[in-house]
């Protein structure tokens, strides 16, 4: 994929974000926002978007070679409000570093695949209504938090001067003995749009704590004073939950 179009798919996430509820619910909610099905099950998501990260040689947006990010996990409702979910998801990290403070004058790629749990938390009802009434229309936009714990999986590789790993004719040995496993803390948040009872999108921001100081390929031998190395993700996902679990939970949920 093309380097020049990780902004423009951040840019796109951001937009997102940033989108109209009361134009949203002037096309969605209608008919399709009311269910009789119950917020809990199991829930199938996929998603992809953009990576950035802060480490020994480069802490912003102008030194990050910006790569992609793909996911695949699942999100059991416990309830309206609280979730736990699973998610295993692939990254690409990158950055050269630049500026007369910085003198190594090298870049890295790094390719991290992280395993991580984490709960989930619905910063408003899932259902419409108020002050003990519950309604059976479902919200159309769902703020939430995410936090959790993981591992991470991860090679990188350091090579002189800036641009793409394959156009370069000479790499640095590892600092250390590759592929490595760290501990991983991601947290952070997103907006849930509801399109029916078993479809839903979702833009997220997550950062990503970690206790390793060589996703860059430099110890912290060359510089001490810097704190782990962390990456962050925007992304968009597509969250399905399957009609055959809904027709089941329906009908428990109509008995009682």
């Amino acid at each position: 994929m093309n380097g020049k179009l990780y902004p423009f798919l951040l840019f796109l996430c951001l937009t997102i974000f940033t989108s109209s509820n009361a134009a949203a619910q002037s096309l969605f909610g209608g008919k399709h926002s009311v269910s009789k099905m119950p917020e809990r099950g199991i829930v199938v998501v996929l998603g992809g978007g953009v990576t950035a990260v802060k480490s020994n040689i480069c802490g912003s947006p102008s030194c990050n070679e910006f790569g992609p990010n793909v996911s695949v996990g699942a999100l059991y409702k416990m309830t309206p409000y609280l979730g736990v979910s699973g998610q295993v998801d692939y990254a690409r990290l990158g950055a050269t570093e630049k500026g007369p403070q910085r003198p190594l004058n090298i870049s890295f790629r790094s390719e991290v695949i992280g395993v991580t749990g984490t709960a989930v938390v619905n910063l408003l009802d899932s259902y419409a209504g108020g002050f003990g009434y519950r309604s059976l229309r479902k919200r159309f936009i769902v703020p939430y938090a995410r936090v959790g714990a993981g591992f991470v999986y991860y090679t990188p590789t350091s090579f002189p001067g800036q641009g793409d790993l394959q156009d370069s004719q000479v790499t640095y040995d590892p600092a250390r003995k590759y592929p490595a496993l760290a501990v991983v803390i991601p947290f952070g948040g997103g907006l849930k749009f509801r399109l029916n009872d078993e479809f839903s999108v979702a833009t997220e921001l997550m950062y990503h704590i970690t206790t390793t100081d060589y996703l860059d390929n430099i110890g912290p031998e060359l510089h001490p004073a810097l704190t782990k190395d962390h990456y962050g993700i925007a992304s968009a996902k597509l969250m399905y939950t399957p009609r055959i679990q809904n027709k089941i939970f329906s009908r428990k949920y109509s008995r009682k």
